[in-house]
């Protein structure tokens, strides 16, 4: 009885209801709906080797634009670029590189605009070719056929027709794993 409140309550705070029905002997069935706005979510669009990709809002932190000999600027530690921003020392990783999708374009390794996102206790930036603006989507589930892409945890249709990715967070940690941490780490030794 008390763990079906906490269902009701928590059911009750986003808008959705809760019908239950109890036959003796045949026992309940337990009806719950939700609002389809649930599925709508925040969404910063950004660009990447030509293609625009919706990452959600809730993991961005903030968006800095690195320029050489800045406060924030994109410096290398032996192989990996990170970024220094307010004296920490944050991993990158490039979108495009990341998802095979490089189109030869010469990326200027200095200069570039990073999304800084936040995954767990793990941050790091994404950097990407172009920002646009954020835009409530609503989220379609992958295909079946692509479900086992851990980059992407859906797709959009934005206002003008066009087909997007939504890009998960998660798979973009997991992706950077353990390169990232000890990045992340050096910063930590570093005063940050």
């Amino acid at each position: 009885g008390v763990g079906m409140d906490v269902v009701r309550t928590n059911i009750d705070q986003i808008g959705g209801t809760i019908d239950i029905k109890s036959v003796a002997g045949e026992g309940s069935s337990v009806t719950i709906k939700i609002p389809l706005t649930l599925a709508i979510v925040s969404a910063l669009i950004v660009e990447a080797a030509g293609d625009r990709f919706a990452i959600p809002q809730l993991s961005v932190v903030e968006l800095v634009r690195a320029r050489a000999n800045s406060e924030h600027r994109i410096e290398r530690i032996k192989d990996t670029a990170v970024l220094r921003l307010r004296n920490k020392l944050l991993p990158l990783i490039h979108l495009k590189k990341l998802l095979k999708i490089d189109d030869g374009a010469a990326s200027d390794p200095e200069n570039g605009f990073i999304v800084v996102t936040q995954v767990g206790s793990q941050t790091f930036g994404i950097v990407v070719d172009g920002v646009f603006h954020t835009e409530e989507i609503v989220v379609k589930p992958m295909s079946t056929k692509l479900r086992h892409i851990d980059m992407f945890s859906g797709n959009t249709i934005l206002g003008d027709g066009a087909v997007i990715m939504i890009i998960d967070p998660n798979g973009i940690a997991k992706a950077l794993g353990a390169a990232g941490s000890s990045a992340h780490d050096m910063g930590e030794e570093n005063g940050a």
